[in-house]
C-alpha cells in the first residue's frame, strides 16, 4: 500500500494546562513512523499557554494538527467526545496531554488490525516515568493483561488496558451507538469503551513497550486516588451492564465474581482509612453478589 491508501488514524487528545509537556506529546504523535495521522486536541478551556502550543503546531501542521477551543471547563470525558465528533479517520487513539509514543507504535498496531479483522481493539505495553527525573517507575501490571476474548477479564480484573496504548475501529463504536461516557468528570470513560468493543471483538497486544505515560503530582490518577475509586469502577460496571443487558448472558458467573472482587477492593480501602462502618457495609454487598466467593476471599485474608 501507498501511504494514502493507509487508513487515516485520528488522535484524540483532551487538553487542560498542560503547557509543560504538551509540545513533547505532539511532537510524539508527529513522529509517527506511520504515514497517516491526525491529532485532534479538544482544549478544556486552559488558564496557561495550552492552547497557543497546540495552535502553533496547528499552525506548522495544517490538516495534520486541529485545536478545538472550549471556553468553559466540562472535563477530559467530554472533550474527547468533541475530539472523536471532529476526528475523520476510521481507527482512533487516544493520547492524554502528558503522556508520549515511540515512533514505531501505530505502524504495529495498524499491522495488526489490517491482518486480523475479528480485533477491534489492539494495545501495547507501557512503562512509566518520572516527570521530574526521568526515571522509570513501577506501575504497570503485566500479569493482568488478556487477549483475545477478554469481556470477562475486564469485568473481573478491572482495566488493565491502558488508555495511552490503543488503537481501536470507530466501527465498533458506531455499531453499538456509544462514545466516551460521561457520567464521571474523568473515571471510566475508556473502561466503559473498552467493555463495549469486548462484546463484539476480540481484542489483541503488541508486548513491546511503545508508549511511556508521564508521573506528576496533577496526574488524574493523582486524584482519584484520595477517593474510593473502586465504587466509581463499580458504577462504570454498573453502567455497562444498564446498557447492554446481554452482556450478563456472555460472563454468566463472572457478574458476581467481578462485583463482589470490586466491593471488597473498595472494602479494603474503607478499612485501611479507619472507616469501618463503611467498609463493613461494602463487604456486604460483595456477600450479596457472590457469598461463595466473598466468603472465600475473607478466609484467606
Amino acid at each position: 500500500m501507498t501511504g494514502e491508501d493507509e487508513p487515516l488514524v485520528s488522535v484524540l487528545m483532551a487538553s487542560h494546562n498542560a503547557s509543560r509537556w504538551v509540545a513533547e506529546s505532539i511532537d510524539s504523535v508527529l513522529a509517527q513512523t506511520y504515514p497517516r495521522v491526525e491529532l485532534v486536541v479538544a482544549d478544556d478551556a486552559s488558564a496557561d499557554g495550552t492552547r497557543d502550543v497546540v495552535a502553533a503546531y496547528a499552525a506548522r501542521h495544517p490538516g495534520r494538527v486541529r485545536l478545538l477551543p472550549a471556553s468553559a471547563r466540562a472535563g477530559p470525558a467530554r472533550r474527547r467526545n468533541d475530539a472523536l465528533a471532529a476526528a475523520r479517520g476510521p481507527l482512533l487513539a487516544r493520547l492524554d496531554h502528558d503522556d508520549v509514543w515511540l515512533p514505531e507504535k501505530l505502524a504495529k498496531q495498524v499491522a495488526v488490525l489490517r491482518e486480523r479483522p475479528d480485533v477491534g481493539l489492539v494495545y501495547t505495553g507501557y512503562e512509566a516515568f518520572d516527570s521530574d527525573t526521568g526515571a522509570v517507575v513501577p506501575w504497570r501490571d503485566e500479569a493482568l493483561e488478556a487477549e483475545g476474548d477478554v469481556l470477562a477479564d475486564l469485568f473481573v480484573k478491572g482495566c488493565f488496558i491502558a488508555s495511552l496504548t490503543v488503537l481501536f475501529r470507530r466501527e465498533g463504536l458506531e455499531r453499538r451507538g456509544v462514545a466516551f461516557r460521561e457520567a464521571d468528570f474523568s473515571f471510566g470513560d475508556d473502561y466503559f469503551l473498552w467493555l463495549v468493543l469486548a462484546l463484539d471483538w476480540k481484542v489483541a497486544r503488541v508486548n513491546e513497550v511503545l508508549a511511556r505515560y508521564r508521573r506528576h503530582a496533577d496526574n488524574e490518577s493523582t486524584r482519584l486516588a484520595r477517593s474510593n475509586y473502586h465504587l466509581a469502577r463499580i458504577r462504570v460496571l454498573r453502567d455497562f451492564l444498564a446498557a447492554f443487558p446481554e452482556a450478563r448472558t456472555r460472563l454468566r458467573d463472572a457478574v458476581g465474581a467481578g462485583l463482589a472482587g470490586h466491593y471488597l477492593d473498595a472494602a479494603a480501602f474503607e478499612f485501611e482509612r479507619g472507616r469501618s462502618l463503611r467498609g463493613r457495609a461494602l463487604v456486604l454487598r460483595a456477600l450479596a453478589a457472590a457469598p461463595r466467593r466473598t466468603l472465600a476471599a475473607i478466609r484467606q485474608g
